[in-house]
C-alpha cells in the first residue's frame, strides 16, 4: 500500500468568539450533510445551500449510543444541550481533502474505515460526509467534512467528560496553517474487483 499524504483543516464548532467553525452543531450539521435542521437551542432552522456535490454522508456510533443518535438533528441537538456555558466549545470539525483520481466509492469506504477506527473506536459519536465539488473548468475537489463529539459516550450512554487533546491524528502544522497526514489507502473494498493503491500507477481497479 502506498500512503497519500493530504491536506486537513481543524477546527473548532463552539459559542465562543475564537471558535471559527461555526456556532452551532445542528447549523454545521445541516451544511455538510446538505439536509434541512432545526437547532432547539438557538431556535433557527437550517436550510442546505447545495446539495448536487453531495456523494455520500453517515453518522458512526461506539456500541453503547442511543440509537435514536443516529438521526444527526437528535444528535447535534443533543450536544448542544448538554453544554451550558455561553462559550462552550461544541464539536471539532475536520476538513480531509481526497485524491480526485479515487473512484467514489472508493472514498466513502476509505473514509469510513478511517472514522470508525480513529474516533469512533475512541467512544466518540461522528459524522461525515464527502463531497466532490466542481469548479467552472471541469476541474473535480473530493473531499470530506468529519464532525466529531468532544464527549465521548459512556458505557451507560451518558456523555462523559471532554476530550481536549487530539484523536490519534498524526499531523504535522505546516507554515500556511494546515495539518498534512500520511493516509493509507485500503487495499480493496467489498464489491466486484479490488483497489489496490500501488506506487508510481495510482488507483488500479
Amino acid at each position: 500500500m502506498a500512503a497519500k499524504t493530504v491536506s486537513t483543516r481543524m477546527s473548532i464548532i463552539g459559542r465562543g468568539a475564537n471558535c471559527r467553525g461555526g456556532k452551532s452543531a445542528v447549523e454545521k450539521s445541516a451544511y455538510i450533510s446538505r439536509t434541512t435542521q432545526y437547532s432547539e437551542y438557538y431556535a433557527e432552522t437550517y436550510y442546505p445551500k447545495y446539495t448536487e456535490d453531495l456523494v455520500h454522508t453517515d453518522i458512526l456510533l461506539p456500541d453503547n449510543a442511543p440509537e435514536r443518535y443516529l438521526d444527526r438533528s437528535v444528535l447535534w441537538n443533543s450536544v448542544e444541550a448538554v453544554e451550558k456555558h455561553s462559550k462552550a466549545q461544541l464539536a471539532r470539525l475536520y476538513k480531509v481533502s481526497l485524491p480526485n483520481a479515487w473512484p467514489r466509492d472508493m472514498a466513502v469506504f476509505f473514509m469510513q474505515e478511517y472514522v470508525k477506527r480513529n474516533f469512533v473506536s475512541k467512544g466518540m459519536c461522528a459524522e461525515y460526509a464527502i463531497h466532490d465539488s466542481v469548479n467552472p473548468k471541469g476541474e473535480h475537489n473530493l473531499h470530506c467534512h468529519i464532525m466529531l463529539t468532544m464527549r465521548p459516550l459512556l458505557e451507560n450512554g451518558e456523555w462523559g467528560d471532554k476530550q481536549r487533546k487530539y484523536i490519534n491524528m498524526t499531523n504535522t502544522v505546516t507554515r500556511s496553517g494546515r495539518r498534512t497526514e500520511d493516509m493509507t489507502a485500503p487495499r480493496s473494498r467489498p464489491r466486484t474487483g479490488i483497489v489496490r493503491i500501488t506506487p508510481g500507477n495510482g488507483v488500479r481497479i
